[in-house]
């Protein structure tokens, strides 16, 4: 962020007055065509469902079974189609047809009633996701165009910021995808020159007719008896009968079955898919965000009077006219923190959702700050309603909407309560997991132990061992923070324990603490103050149908009890740290 003397108070801008940015706002993706998690989960579980019940392939000398790239790639392709169903549509306006036309290929359809029900169901789902995309793409070019409107024809140069550079845009995402496409080509390279060095050795070879001894469905592994009544096991990607007769080519140590002369490359066939989904999606992104970014040096843009101010660590714009601020336009996240006061600002570029913008903001010293956004462009404010308790009038009223202002309603009913029912503390007051909490904590660390210790002794794979580490020690550290966590106000403010450290906040920096309707507890704090998250420590939903409020929700309210009248706050010092 820069801080310029530019009289940009003289630029000719016409104000963004509330009718028209509420015109703005009010350009929404139709419910339907929001991605949503239970539409993914749907999603994910019928792939899923439609690859269980696919029948094993049929592996002969005259079809012998290999590295099927076609059907490996589409199948991997679903992975990164639904992020780009939430994060790059653009994308996703690609890979949504390329999955439909790999779907109406005959041979998906082979299998029985279960399968064909479960790919009926991945072709709605995909067309429903294309005509989502195709939605939110034209809503945006909606709101481009009001802007338009809105600007009347002006459009200036986009001044310069010191926190974004053009061509530093996007440019980390662009090296670190274009490094695992890279990697992922050089997987596949190995694959097929491993299959064409065993092509010419399965040319060579002699056949064998040998008995199959046993065939294990676990790990896919059938075990031959061959001439000289020694066993060997194969890798298998078909479906064997024990008893029945396979071919075995054999060219000195190298062996083979005949109907599968290729070996068994699928672990590095699906890591170099997941780490070309992967590099794809990186590298789209760092190339889209540059992209932005040049266009908006690249030519004059059109530019808007607006007001700004920043809220809960991210910058709201209004209305030119809203001096109220009755309802923010929309909001994003800046490079550096902005200041909290309202101000009047410059906005640079036909904004949309998802997108990114310039504003040039002035400062009580007749200076202006000049910052790019850090996130994309989202409707409304931070909490989705504005101000707690506030309804902001026109503010779109979605069931999420709708729960979220209520759990704000319960929390300040809450602290008026504690406000109404606490007295002044002599001592440290501490608020920390009760025995409920503590012994749910413990039987879900009890379970993941357990499954924990299952998989890794039923001989997992190499790609398996890393998910299931990161993924075990993160559920860990979810139970033991949820058993764990301390909060300890004294005179000189509060003790945050975490998982791994105990954070001190005096009392000066605190605003509020939060129990959010996900179960988290955290203390927010002034502009230029990291807030203290203690973690997922409670279970909303639950403790709302017991009617039995949790420790974290007890400790939100008495702290930010606290924070608004100092008289409640202890008068001797915790001595800890």
């Amino acid at each position: 962020m820069t801080t310029s003397s530019v009289p940009y108070a003289n630029v000719p801008a016409r104000p963004w007055v509330s009718a028209d940015a509420r015109r703005w706002a009010d350009v929404r993706v139709p419910a339907w065509a929001r991605p949503v998690g239970p539409a993914v989960v749907l999603l994910v579980s019928v792939v899923m469902a439609a690859v269980m019940f696919s029948p094993d392939a049929m592996c002969t000398v005259t079809a012998p079974c290999g590295a099927d790239w076609l059907d490996a790639a589409g199948s991997m392709l679903f992975v990164p189609h639904l992020v780009w169903l939430f994060v790059l549509p653009e994308l996703a306006l690609v890979s949504a047809p390329l999955l439909l036309i790999w779907m109406s290929n005959p041979d998906t359809w082979l299998g029985g009633p279960a399968e064909k029900i479960a790919d009926a169901v991945v072709v709605a789902a995909l067309c429903w996701g294309w005509a989502a995309v195709v939605a939110r793409l034209r809503s945006r070019g909606r709101q481009r165009s009001l802007v338009l409107d809105a600007a009347g024809g002006i459009t200036v140069p986009a001044p310069a910021t010191d926190d974004i550079r053009p061509w530093r845009r996007g440019l980390v995402r662009g090296i670190a995808g274009a490094l695992l496409c890279v990697v992922a080509g050089a997987l596949i390279t190995t694959v097929v020159v491993d299959d064409r060095v065993d092509n010419r050795l399965a040319r060579t070879a002699t056949s064998e007719n040998v008995r199959v001894v046993a065939y294990n469905t676990d790990d896919y592994t059938v075990t031959v008896r061959l001439s000289d009544n020694t066993r060997h096991r194969f890798d298998a990607q078909g479906s064997y009968r024990v008893g029945s007769s396979v071919p075995v080519l054999m060219h000195g140590d190298w062996m083979r079955l005949a109907t599968e002369p290729y070996g068994d490359r699928t672990g590095r066939q699906a890591l170099a898919l997941v780490l070309a989904g992967l590099g794809v999606t990186v590298l789209g992104s760092g190339l889209l965000s540059r992209r932005r970014a040049v266009a908006l040096h690249r030519a004059p843009v059109p530019v808007l009077r607006v007001l700004t101010r920043h809220h809960q660590g991210r910058t709201e714009i209004f209305a030119a006219d809203d001096t109220a601020t009755l309802r923010p336009v929309m909001s994003y996240e800046p490079h550096t923190r902005s200041r909290t006061a309202l101000r009047q600002a410059l906005l640079y570029r036909a904004p949309h959702e998802g997108g990114e913008l310039i504003l040039a903001s002035a400062t009580e010293f007749g200076q202006w700050l000049v910052e790019g956004t850090a996130s994309p462009i989202r409707h409304g404010s931070p909490d989705g309603t504005g101000k707690p308790g506030i309804y902001r009038p026109g503010t779109a009223r979605t069931a999420r909407t709708a729960r979220t202002a209520a759990h704000r309603r319960a929390a300040e009913a809450r602290v008026q309560d504690a406000l109404a029912a606490m007295t002044p503390a002599t001592g440290p007051v501490r608020w920390q997991a009760g025995a409920l909490a503590r012994s749910v904590g413990a039987a879900l660390l009890v379970v993941a132990i357990m499954l924990l210790g299952t998989l890794f002794t039923g001989s997992p794979t190499w790609w398996q061992l890393p998910i299931w580490s990161v993924g075990g020690l993160y559920w860990v550290s979810v139970c033991l923070r949820m058993m764990i966590w301390r909060i300890t106000a004294d005179s000189n403010g509060l003790h945050v324990r975490g998982l791994w450290r105990t954070a001190h906040l005096p009392w000066a920096d605190v605003i509020r603490a939060v129990y959010t309707p996900e179960g988290e507890l955290i203390v927010r704090c002034r502009t230029d103050v990291d807030d203290a998250s203690v973690g997922s420590v409670g279970f909303p939903p639950l403790e709302r149908r017991l009617h039995r409020p949790g420790r974290a929700e007890r400790a939100a309210a008495e702290i930010t009890a606290m924070v608004r009248e100092p008289g409640l706050r202890p008068k001797n010092d915790a001595g800890c740290s």
